[in-house]
């Protein structure tokens, strides 16, 4: 696996990125690009593809702003995050990463909505999106939630949110039991060594991230609400859920499924948040079925005008 890393300049976020197996691309396929979810990095999705893209496919990984290692620009504050900011940033990284080669978006969680988000304010270069686990609404549940709530309390809770990150980082077992709660079956997750591997990935990041950032960010996501919006996708959308996510409620993934226009869905059965962790042999095949499907739909599409 050749992986060249950098960062991008969007909206005053330097976005981290990889770009991997760059030697492998062609111009017959479009970019395949991964976006993390929060107190991650982008450094997540080393081991988390699918095993054939280890050596066998060119892929990107993107990272969401205010995480390490990602930097703000100075002014970076409470009021800043909504979802036209998202999308400047997000959409403004993927321009500095790619130009104007055509891109299908996986996004994990806060990467799943910024994946929808993305499509809603149509990113010329984005021909379809997945969503894993991705939300329409800042409301979650599990710690994660916990953290949520405390951000949206505002300025004078920055302090206890601050001490719940720097709890995250006490101990690499504080972290391992923490991934666990956002899987359905705790021990299982902890058990596989795909987890394991994921947490090694992110842990240098992990243990450099900003809190004061992450607090502007979460604040900001509290506030967020597409669902009204989703109506406006009209490129291929692909969402992924589980049955048992204690983070992002299935509820919304059956709001996301009946709101975009033809969108199709995959629930993963007594699964949490990590799908690609407690059911990979099932994602993975789903996921490059969904690929495949995106990109034949894209191919045939661009066929039909050239022939017009």
């Amino acid at each position: 696996m050749k992986v060249r890393e950098g960062f991008v300049e969007s909206a005053g976020h330097q976005l981290a990125y990889l770009a991997v197996n760059e030697h492998l691309a062609t111009d017959k396929e479009p970019a395949i690009v991964f976006i993390h979810g929060v107190l991650a990095s982008v450094n997540f999705w080393r081991d988390c593809v699918p095993p054939e893209f280890k050596e066998g496919r060119a892929w990107y990984s993107l990272s969401l702003p205010a995480h390490h290692p990602s930097t703000v620009p100075q002014n970076f504050s409470i009021g800043d995050v909504d979802d036209g900011w998202f999308f400047q940033v997000m959409s403004g990284g993927l321009k500095g990463l790619l130009g104007d080669r055509k891109a299908i978006v996986v996004g994990h969680s806060t990467g799943g909505f910024s994946a929808l988000n993305i499509a809603i304010h149509h990113a010329p270069n984005v021909i379809g999106i997945v969503s894993v686990a991705g939300f329409h609404v800042g409301k979650w549940g599990g710690v994660e939630g916990m953290l949520l709530k405390i951000a949206g309390l505002g300025k004078w809770a920055k302090g206890l949110f601050v001490s719940n990150i720097s709890i995250s980082k006490s101990s690499h077992f504080v972290r391992r039991i923490f991934a666990s709660l956002l899987a359905h079956d705790h021990k299982a997750f902890r058990s596989n060594p795909l987890s394991k591997r994921m947490l090694e990935n992110i842990e240098p990041n992990t243990l450099s991230q900003d809190p004061s950032a992450l607090f502007v960010l979460f604040n900001g996501i509290t506030s967020l609400e597409i669902a009204d919006q989703l109506h406006k996708i009209d490129m291929p959308c692909y969402i992924f859920s589980g049955t048992h996510d204690p983070v992002v409620p299935a509820e919304q993934s059956h709001v996301l499924a009946a709101k975009v226009p033809n969108a199709k869905s995959v629930e993963f059965q007594n699964v949490g948040h990590m799908p690609f962790i407690e059911d990979s042999d099932a994602y993975f095949e789903a996921l490059n079925l969904a690929l495949k499907d995106i990109t034949d739909r894209a191919f045939s599409q661009g066929h039909s005008k050239d022939n017009n």
